[in-house]
């Protein structure tokens, strides 16, 4: 059998991508979960003004981590950020798997895995996750945008 010359085998190649590319996108929370508002960890029914996806970007998940996504049941998404630093004998791989879930309006981070260098109780990632966009002075949910609404570590403008 005779092999593929030049543009044939080059057509075989750039049609082998983009199929794989469209049959293994990542998977990624709807909208309609992300625009959920993010619960503090201090009351089940407490949020943080917050919606997840102002959360997610404050903190720049997808800065110097690889963050991937998937979903193991209905309302559920987690999270996986992982990176590689230098460290003072040499490479370190760092990771946090943080899993939400949703609670009628709101959304919980209800795990957490993470390597020792992380922190690994769901306060402390709560309250990590929540010093970015209060620092940044992200836009708050509706509820919280107006006069008078509180929220877990929130801080009004």
């Amino acid at each position: 059998m005779r092999a593929l010359a030049g543009p044939a085998m080059l057509a075989v190649m750039v049609g082998g991508f983009f199929i794989s590319r469209q049959f293994s996108a990542d998977e990624l929370p709807p909208r309609e979960f992300t625009a959920l508002e993010f619960a503090g960890a201090d009351d089940p029914q407490v949020g943080s003004c917050y919606s997840l996806s102002t959360m997610l970007v404050a903190n720049r998940v997808t800065g110097t981590s690889t963050a991937s996504w998937e979903s193991p049941r209905e309302g559920t998404w987690k999270l996986k950020l992982e990176s590689v630093v230098q460290g003072y004998s040499g490479p370190v791989h760092t990771f946090r798997t943080l899993t939400f879930e949703q609670s009628g309006d709101l959304v919980r981070l209800v795990s957490v895995d993470a390597s020792k260098d992380q922190p690994n109780t769901l306060r402390a990632n709560i309250d990590d996750l929540l010093d970015a966009p209060n620092s940044l002075r992200s836009t708050p949910v509706d509820r919280c945008g107006r006069d008078g609404g509180t929220g877990y570590l929130y801080k009004a403008r």
